[in-house]
């Protein structure tokens, strides 16, 4: 009998350390407080492959971006954001100042081969850059669970008092 609950025990606990890796990995990548806002905010948070985007790590398989909200911009200078250019690509670049001018913001930028490119606005972004990964099944399969435990299960009841 003793032996049996061990082993349940064990079984009980392989699987919920098992079930649990693809929450880890992401919590890893995003961070514990990110991951966790992601449930409040389910809309605010993607994932792409990166195939089309120029300025970008060729090894990186997969981008994590924070959407702007309309309540505040969470993008500050320094940051690593995605954005549309007046070509209509996809690049990565990096914040380096930022105006606001009569309700408009305006996003001046570097790129990782380039100096000062011409201004981004609003429209234009994408989203924050908060995590990459690498392209292979095992961080697909963490983003795919990721983004359907945002979008279609209520988490949230296990983090409440």
């Amino acid at each position: 009998m003793k032996k049996n609950l061990l082993r349940a025990i064990l079984k009980l606990g392989g699987f919920l350390i098992i079930a649990n890796l693809p929450f880890l990995t992401i919590s890893q990548l995003i961070g514990i407080d990110t991951f966790i806002d992601s449930f409040n905010h389910p809309g605010s948070y993607l994932y792409i492959k990166n195939k089309d985007v120029t300025s970008m790590n060729p090894a990186t398989g997969y981008i994590i971006i924070e959407k702007p909200t309309d309540q505040a911009s969470t993008i500050r200078e320094g940051d690593s954001i995605l954005c549309h250019t007046i070509k209509n690509t996809l690049q990565q670049r990096i914040v380096s100042q930022i105006y606001t001018k009569d309700g408009i913001t305006t996003y001046y930028t570097t790129s990782y081969n380039e100096s000062i490119d011409a201004p981004l606005y609003e429209s234009q972004i994408i989203g924050k850059i908060i995590g990459t990964s690498e392209d292979n099944i095992w961080y697909e399969l963490c983003l795919q669970a990721w983004e359907i435990s945002i979008e279609k299960l209520n988490i949230l009841i296990f983090f409440a008092e």
